[in-house]
C-alpha cells in the first residue's frame, strides 16, 4: 500500500522531485503547441491490494498532491477493512482473433457467398494482427498490416484497401460495445488504385479457346456466347436447357432471379454433343455450389488459359469481352443490358423501349457470328500467309 507521483516523461523518470516544479526540471520536457508552457509531468496514483488481494493502481481526479493522495489512501484501507471497497473493474479487453470470432457469430444467417468473404477477411486479420489487444491496434500497426500484406502475400492496392475497410468495420463493432474509444483505421488514405483497360479477346485468343475440348469447352462457351458467370453455369443441369425453344435458365445467385438467354445455332449444336455424353442431372458439378467451389474453378481456368497462351485472362472476363462483343455486333444497350443481367440500363439507354426475346435471340446469333468471323478471319489469314 503507498501512493507513488508517475512520470508521464522519459527525462523526468530519474528525478526525484515529487511533482514539484523547480530547476531540477529539464529543459527538454515536452511543451504544449499552444501556448508553449511545460505539460503537466505526472499525476499521483495509488496502489495498494483490493478485497481479492489484487494489485490495483488507480488514479483520481480530486488527488493533486502528496497529502490528497495519502487521505483517499487512509479512506480506501478502511473500505477494505469494513469489505466496501467497490472499486470499478475494467472490462478486460480480448485480442482481435478473440474478438473476430464474435464477429463472425452475426455472419451466421449471412449468403454464402457474403459468409465466405468475412471468414477469409478474418483468417488474413487473426493471421497478421490476432495477437494485438484490441487497444493496442493503432494506426502504425494498420499501416505496418497493409505493408506486411503486400510484401508477404503479393496482393495489390485494391485488396488491401478491402481488408483495411473490413478492420475498421469490426473496430467499430467494437466501439459499439464499449471495448474500445476510436478506431485507428480512421483517417488512413485509400491505396491509389491504377485504372486499367478492359482485358479483351484477340482473334488469335479466340481461336485458342476453340482449340479446347470436354467441359471447359462448354463452359468456356457459355461464358462466351451468354455471358453467364462462372457460379451461374455451374448450377446448370439438363432442365435449364430447352433445345426446343434455344433458351437458358440461368439463376443468379446476386440478384436471386431467374433469367432467360437465348442460344445461338452454334452453341444448341454444341450442348447438344455435350449433354449426349453426360451421365446426372447437372452439366458440370454434382455437388452443392459453394463459394470454394467457385473459386476452385475459377483458379482453374485462369491456370487453363494461361497454359494454352492467354495471359492475364480470368473466366468473368469472359463476361466482359461477351458484353463488348454484343455492342460490336449491333445489338442494343437495353439489349445488352438484358443479356447480362442488369438490374438498370444506363441512363442513355432509358430512351430505348424493352427489349423482345426475339431481339436478344438476333442479338445472340449476332454476336456467335461475330466471334466466328473473328477467329476464322484471324484463321484464313494465317492460311494466306503459310500458302
Amino acid at each position: 500500500m503507498a501512493v507513488r507521483y508517475r512520470k508521464y516523461h522519459p527525462q523526468c523518470k530519474e528525478i526525484n522531485c515529487k511533482g514539484r516544479a523547480g530547476k531540477q526540471c529539464p529543459a527538454d520536457r515536452p511543451k504544449n503547441a499552444q501556448n508553449g508552457s511545460y505539460r503537466k509531468c505526472g499525476q499521483w496514483v495509488i496502489e495498494l491490494f483490493d478485497e481479492n488481494k489484487k494489485w490495483q493502481s488507480m488514479v483520481f481526479k480530486d488527488v493533486r498532491s502528496r497529502a490528497d493522495a495519502e487521505k483517499r489512501l487512509s479512506i480506501l484501507i478502511g473500505d477494505r477493512e469494513r469489505g466496501a471497497l467497490n472499486l470499478s473493474t475494467r472490462k478486460a479487453l480480448p485480442i482481435l482473433a478473440e474478438y473476430c470470432q464474435k464477429y463472425l457469430e452475426t455472419a451466421k444467417h449471412d449468403k454464402e457467398n457474403t459468409k465466405h468473404k468475412k471468414v477469409a477477411l478474418v483468417n488474413i486479420l487473426s493471421r497478421y494482427l490476432g495477437d494485438y489487444r484490441l487497444d493496442k491496434i493503432t494506426p502504425f500497426v494498420v499501416e505496418k498490416f497493409r505493408i506486411d500484406r503486400q510484401e508477404k502475400d503479393g496482393v495489390g492496392n485494391n485488396t488491401t484497401n478491402q481488408d483495411v475497410t473490413g478492420l475498421a468495420i469490426i473496430l467499430n463493432r467494437a466501439i459499439r460495445d464499449g471495448l474500445i474509444d476510436k478506431n485507428p483505421c480512421t483517417g488512413i488514405p485509400k491505396l491509389k488504385i491504377a485504372k486499367v483497360k478492359d482485358r479483351l479477346l484477340s482473334p488469335e485468343e479466340i481461336k485458342l479457346l476453340f482449340g479446347l475440348e470436354g467441359r471447359d469447352r462448354i463452359m468456356t462457351l457459355l461464358g462466351l456466347f451468354t455471358a453467364a458467370r462462372l457460379n451461374e453455369i455451374l448450377r446448370l443441369s439438363r432442365d435449364d436447357i430447352n433445345f426446343e425453344t434455344r433458351i437458358v435458365t440461368l439463376f443468379q445467385s446476386k440478384v436471386n432471379k431467374f433469367l432467360d438467354i437465348p442460344l445461338s445455332s452454334f452453341l444448341v449444336s454444341e450442348l447438344r454433343s455435350y449433354i449426349s455424353s453426360c451421365k446426372g442431372d447437372r452439366l458440370f458439378e454434382e455437388g452443392e455450389i459453394r463459394a470454394k467451389t467457385v473459386q476452385r474453378y475459377s483458379k482453374h481456368f485462369s491456370h487453363l488459359f494461361k497454359s494454352i497462351g492467354i495471359n492475364e485472362f480470368t473466366f468473368h472476363t469472359l463476361r466482359h469481352c461477351s458484353s463488348t462483343f454484343l455492342q460490336d455486333s449491333g445489338a442494343s444497350i437495353v439489349t445488352a443490358s438484358e443479356i447480362l443481367g442488369h438490374s438498370k440500363p444506363t441512363i442513355t439507354a432509358q430512351t430505348y423501349t424493352h427489349a423482345k426475346l426475339e431481339g436478344k435471340r438476333g442479338a445472340i446469333e449476332n454476336i456467335t457470328n461475330h466471334v466466328l468471323d473473328m477467329a476464322n478471319e484471324k484463321s484464313d489469314l494465317n492460311d494466306a500467309k503459310t500458302g
